[in-house]
């Protein structure tokens, strides 16, 4: 992960793991004495939950994708964090993971099997005009300023097509409608690139996220497996990221509650069984008993 600063007001901040401190004092990691942050502003955290910024109280709110955070807010490789005049991008470190080489041809149509499949494959909102909307991909989605396009930005230094979304079996293609149509992928100035499950699509203000579960992560070249939800840095995904250690640990104890709950349903049946046969000799008692006569 790398903290960017597109306008130069501090070097570039590569890290892994850990705490990322901000503010206008000068023994934190970014250091900012010419702004208007407070000593110790922000921080950000990338710990085995995901990737966090925490705004410290009494510090202004902080602009994440253009909405305000004023306490805490789950990050992704692609966002933009705004306070002051200051602009962090975060950017994956590794350029060179994201690839460039695209079919050369637009994608076949689909048949009825395939865009059921597809319907599943998104583009969602971040921010900007489209904030919370979906966009599906069964058919290849046009992104411009024009009236043609599928998903317009009004933008005057977008061109009326600035690129297309194109998805082509188990691989979503962002192809270049000019040359000089740059679109950032996770922070990344590409033209063409192959997308994967999570990115973040970025064209001036408009920001978009890839959903598709089920198609393979980067560096993979074979699909998620059924059932597996691919990384897209939800919180539901976040929740999922446990150390191995602790991962086998709850595998034992939802064993062991599974075995418990299989006693515990044994023993109900035992006591159901033992009732039904006190209730059967009570009835036959009281039927079949001799009477006393007056």
């Amino acid at each position: 992960m790398q903290l960017s600063f597109p306008n130069g007001e501090h070097r570039d901040v590569n890290f892994e793991t850990g705490e990322v401190t901000i503010g206008s004092r000068p023994d934190l990691m970014v250091s900012l004495p010419k702004s208007n942050l407070a000593p110790h502003h922000a921080s950000i955290i990338a710990d085995r939950r995901g990737l966090w910024l925490r705004v410290l109280p009494n510090s202004q709110a902080i602009h994440l994708n253009g909405r305000p955070v004023k306490q805490l807010a789950m990050l992704r490789t692609g966002d933009l964090l705004c306070f002051d005049q200051i602009r962090i991008q975060l950017r994956d470190t590794d350029a060179k993971a994201i690839v460039r080489n695209i079919p050369e041809n637009g994608p076949l149509a689909l048949n009825e099997t395939q865009q059921v499949s597809a319907a599943r494959v998104l583009l969602r909102g971040l921010s900007g005009q489209h904030y919370g909307r979906i966009f599906g991909l069964v058919n290849p989605q046009l992104l411009g300023s024009g009236a043609n396009a599928d998903i317009t930005i009004e933008d005057d230094s977008v061109a009326e097509k600035h690129a297309q979304i194109e998805l082509h079996g188990d691989k979503v293609v962002l192809r270049a409608m000019s040359p000089q149509a740059v679109t950032h992928v996770n922070g990344i100035a590409v033209t063409d690139a192959l997308l994967s499950p999570g990115d973040q699509i970025a064209i001036e203000q408009s920001r978009f996220m890839l959903e598709a579960p089920g198609l393979p992560l980067r560096g993979r070249d074979v699909a998620v497996p059924s059932g597996t939800v691919a990384h897209t840095q939800t919180i539901q995904a976040v929740k999922t990221k446990i150390p191995a250690e602790q991962n086998n640990t709850h595998v034992v104890e939802e064993s062991d509650n599974t075995q418990q709950n299989v006693q515990d349903t044994s023993a109900l049946w035992w006591l159901i069984a033992a009732a039904a046969i006190l209730a059967a000799s009570l009835t036959a008692l009281l039927v079949y008993a001799p009477r006393g006569g007056l």
